[in-house]
């Protein structure tokens, strides 16, 4: 039987190059991720395994470091590129959404954000 369950991580700080524009491409500026991960809770429920279940602590670790690396220019593409890289990083995710927000975007505005959803093309694993 499976039990799907959400994992969700609010207001991720990474620290990255982000941004179109020279000014942007020369300072660190702080983004802010939600994540929420779709994934069958079954087999970590029933035994209290973390190997059972994905490990949210390594996945932040491990997707900050991505996002650090790429140094993207568009919010749209760090959003389609960080789903794409937790479905591959985990094979026990089903469903991935990524938000990321940008507070320093826009002088007018408190946030600019750009939400992405995408779905594993792999059977759950049961």
């Amino acid at each position: 039987m499976t039990s799907i369950g959400q994992i969700k991580v609010s207001d991720l700080a990474i620290e990255t190059i982000i941004g179109v524009y020279p000014r942007e491409r020369l300072a660190v500026q702080t983004i802010y991720l939600d994540i929420v991960i779709d994934y069958d809770f079954g087999p970590a429920a029933a035994n209290e395994n973390l190997a059972e279940s994905v490990d949210y602590h390594q996945l932040t670790l491990e997707l900050t470091r991505f996002i650090q690396l790429q140094q993207f220019e568009l919010l749209e593409t760090l959003t389609v590129s960080s789903t794409a890289f937790l479905l591959k990083w985990h094979p026990r995710i089903l469903e991935v959404t990524v938000t990321a927000h940008k507070p320093s975007a826009l002088t007018s505005a408190r946030d600019v954000s750009a939400s992405f959803s995408q779905k594993s093309k792999k059977a759950p694993i049961l």
